[in-house]
C-alpha cells in the first residue's frame, strides 16, 4: 500500500512537471507570435519612410531589429497608434516626416513602461507624421519625465488666468513682514524640476502700496507657475493631434 502510494505520488508529480512545461511551451509560442507579428506590423509601417530617406531609413530599421523583443513589441505598439492618430487628424499630412526624428522615438520610447509616457509618446510620433512639426528637444525633454511630472505640467496648463489677489502687510520699524503666499505656488521638487527643464517660470510679486501714510500693501498679482513659450510648445508636441492643438 505505502509503495502504491509512493508510485501515485511520482505520477502526480510527473504530471505537474509536464503540465508546467506544456504551458510554458505555450506561453513561448503565443509570445514569439506576438513579437513576429509587431515586426510585421512595425515594418509595414515604417516602409512608407524608410524606402524615401536612404541610409537614415535603413538604420531605423536596423535599430528596430536590435532592440530586445519586449522593447520590438512597445515600439510597434507606439507606432501603430501613432498611425492611427496621424489618419484621424484634420492637419494636411506630410509626406515627409523627418526619419531622424522617428529614429530618436523609437530609441527612446521603446523602453519606456509607463502608460501615461507611452501616450505621450505615441502623440509626439502622431504629430511628426503629420506635418513633420516635432523639434529634437521635445523628444530630450520627454526623456527626462516622470508621470508625476506630466499630472503636474497638465495642471499648471489648465489653469488660464491667476489666483486671486491677496493681501500682505509689511513692519517696516521692525523689518518684518507676514506674506501669505499663494498656495498655487509649492517649491516642491516636481515643479523645480518643470522649472529646470525651461517648461514653466513663476510669475513675480507686483506689489503696490495702497496706504501712503501706513504700512499696507496690496499684492498686485499674485505669484504662481505658469507656462513657457517652451511649455506651450512642448503639450502642443504630445497633445493628440486628432484633437484641437493647445
Amino acid at each position: 500500500m505505502t509503495e502504491y502510494r509512493h508510485n501515485m505520488a511520482e505520477d502526480s508529480s510527473l504530471d505537474l512537471v509536464s503540465l508546467r512545461k506544456l504551458t510554458e511551451a505555450v506561453l513561448d509560442q503565443a509570445w514569439s507570435q506576438l513579437v513576429e507579428t509587431a515586426c510585421n506590423t512595425f515594418k509595414e509601417l515604417i516602409a512608407p519612410i524608410t524606402s524615401t530617406t536612404g541610409d537614415v531609413g535603413r538604420l531605423i530599421s536596423a535599430k528596430f531589429d536590435r532592440l530586445v523583443d519586449a522593447e520590438k513589441v512597445i515600439a510597434a505598439q507606439i507606432m501603430a497608434r501613432a498611425a492611427e492618430k496621424a489618419s484621424a487628424s484634420n492637419r494636411q499630412r506630410n509626406k515627409f516626416p523627418k526619419s531622424s526624428i522617428i529614429l530618436k522615438i523609437i530609441e527612446s520610447s521603446s523602453s519606456e513602461t509607463d502608460l501615461t509616457l507611452q501616450e505621450l509618446w505615441t502623440n509626439l510620433m502622431a504629430n511628426e507624421l503629420v506635418d513633420s512639426c516635432i523639434h529634437p528637444e521635445f523628444v530630450r525633454i520627454l526623456t527626462r519625465l516622470s508621470a508625476s511630472d506630466v499630472y503636474r505640467l497638465i495642471e499648471i496648463a489648465q489653469k488660464s488666468s491667476p489666483p486671486k489677489r491677496v493681501t500682505i502687510r509689511f513692519k517696516i520699524l521692525g523689518l518684518k513682514f507676514n506674506l501669505k503666499e499663494n498656495l498655487d505656488y509649492p517649491l516642491s521638487f516636481i515643479n523645480a524640476h518643470l522649472c529646470n527643464i525651461g517648461l514653466i517660470q513663476k510669475r513675480d510679486l507686483k506689489v503696490e502700496k495702497t496706504n501712503i501714510v501706513g504700512s499696507s500693501f496690496r499684492v498686485k498679482d499674485a505669484r504662481y507657475w505658469e507656462l513657457t513659450v517652451i511649455g506651450k510648445a512642448f503639450i502642443e508636441a504630445v497633445n493628440n493631434p486628432s484633437l484641437k492643438a493647445f
